[in-house]
């Protein structure tokens, strides 16, 4: 399939499925009141470009909203959505859950990272009171990509550096039109550039994976390994005069695209390679770097909460360590920065989950490990499918329902606004819940 069919049977898919309803004849200038250069907190891409438009204090439809936003606009403006609870019912709701945590330490805290800067410094701060700790939904791999950072330098670059000047971009083992569907299309093919000035057709895409993928028809080079031949294909591209014995028929033209590209863009999922995979991928950047000749840049493009960049700072700024923070020790007597994920759950006495008010990914349910843990729950949407919990305190969904201060996958901070219009913005922040359940501890 060619590149402009692929395009146009992509953007058919998610007009059929992502569609707000009302006639698509409509005219733009039917509409009460209309937001432009909005920004969308549903994934770490934080598209600025979104615009709504509202008719009778609903929204009937969206201009460059991907499936994700969507349906996290869907999970707080629906018709059948729950209406906020009276301040004394929710009141009941925090002394109920702050009552089943302190019965139950230590305390973990999951799901801050799809939540804004304030609730991600509250959620620390909850950790602490109750004694436990609070952890991205991706802790494993988000620890093993920043020792990595720490112990072979630091490789990376802004989105709209890799937009404006990488003429190379690999995907290894991350999808992104599974994950943040405008990727492509805003940084890393598609985008025209300061120096790519034509997009794709000054790049060269490859992607690594197991397994066929969505993005392989866009692909110039695509490598279906397993896992453990990573190591061995970078070091066939790192040094392709020797080849190191590694046989695919991509591998010279990619060796190719590489050798004659002054900036390379490797986006990875920490969650899916070994770590002698990150340790060659750093190597080889280092390397590259070092050189002077070449700018190698590698992004994680984690498939876990929209400000997982945030917590990262936050934690960073806390606990001196970006992967989560907590005054707890495993049942083992290990450190907390030192175990593995399995001891850090089986570890906790009770766990409060902050949901992303949307279907969960798989990358984002709890482990089995956790199934009989008493369980709190704050929810942006009932209508979400997370898990029951034997206590649910409804809040308002950051990005839309409340401001909110998130960072994009690079790093750079931008501050989300709310939607005005929208009519259900009496439920509290989750900033402000995480306080509440800190003010009944004490």
């Amino acid at each position: 399939m060619s590149i402009q069919k692929f395009i146009k049977a992509s953007i058919e898919d998610e007009q059929q499925e992502t569609a707000p309803p009302g006639p698509l004849a409509e005219s733009f200038t039917d509409f009460d009141a209309e937001y432009h250069s909005m920004l969308c907190a549903g994934c770490s891409c934080l598209c600025d470009d979104i615009s709504y438009f509202f008719k009778k204090g609903s929204v009937t439809r969206t201009l460059n909203l991907c499936e994700v936003g969507w349906k996290r606009l869907c999970a707080v403006s629906s018709e059948d959505r729950e209406p906020p609870p009276s301040p004394h019912l929710l009141s009941d709701n925090v002394k109920q859950a702050a009552a089943l945590l302190r019965a139950h330490p230590p305390v973990l805290v999951l799901g801050a990272d799809s939540t804004d800067e304030a609730a991600i410094r509250t959620s620390f701060e909850l950790a602490d009171t109750f004694g436990g700790i609070s952890l991205p939904w991706a802790f494993p791999g988000l620890r093993r990509f920043y020792e990595r950072a720490k112990k072979f330098g630091w490789a990376t670059g802004l989105l709209d550096e890799v937009r404006d000047r990488a003429e190379s971009v690999i995907f290894w083992r991350a999808d992104p039109l599974v994950t943040h569907h405008r990727h492509l299309s805003r940084y890393s093919l598609f985008a025209r550039g300061r120096f790519t000035e034509r997009g794709n057709l000054d790049r060269n895409l490859a992607a690594v994976a197991s397994h066929k993928t969505v993005i392989e028809p866009l692909c110039q080079q695509f490598f279906e390994l397993s896992i453990d031949q990573d190591p061995a294909l970078i070091e066939a591209l790192a040094h392709p005069q020797v080849g190191g014995g590694f046989d695919h028929r991509d591998l010279p033209a990619l060796a190719r695209a590489l050798q004659g590209a002054s900036y390379i863009a490797l986006f990875v999922d920490p969650e899916k390679v070994t770590d002698e995979t990150l340790d060659a991928l750093f190597l080889w950047s280092a390397k590259l770097n070092t050189e002077g000749r070449k700018r190698m840049v590698i992004l994680p493009l984690w498939d876990s909460g929209s400000n997982i960049e945030g917590f990262c700072r936050v934690s960073l700024e806390l606990n001196a360590s970006p992967w989560g923070g907590a005054s707890v020790r495993t049942s083992a007597g290990a450190e907390p920065e030192k175990a593995s994920w399995e001891d850090q759950a089986g570890s906790v006495g009770s766990v409060l989950l902050i949901s992303t008010g949307t279907d969960p990914s798989p990358g984002c349910i709890l482990p089995t490990c956790l199934a009989e843990k008493p369980l709190v729950v704050i929810d942006p949407s009932k209508r979400s499918a997370t898990l029951d919990g034997q206590v649910v305190i409804p809040a308002a969904l950051p990005g839309l329902e409340s401001d909110g201060v998130f960072f994009r996958a690079d790093g750079l901070p931008f501050d989300v606004s709310k939607l005005e219009p929208l009519d259900n913005n009496g439920f509290p922040t989750v900033a402000e819940v995480l306080a509440d359940l800190i003010a009944e501890a004490r």
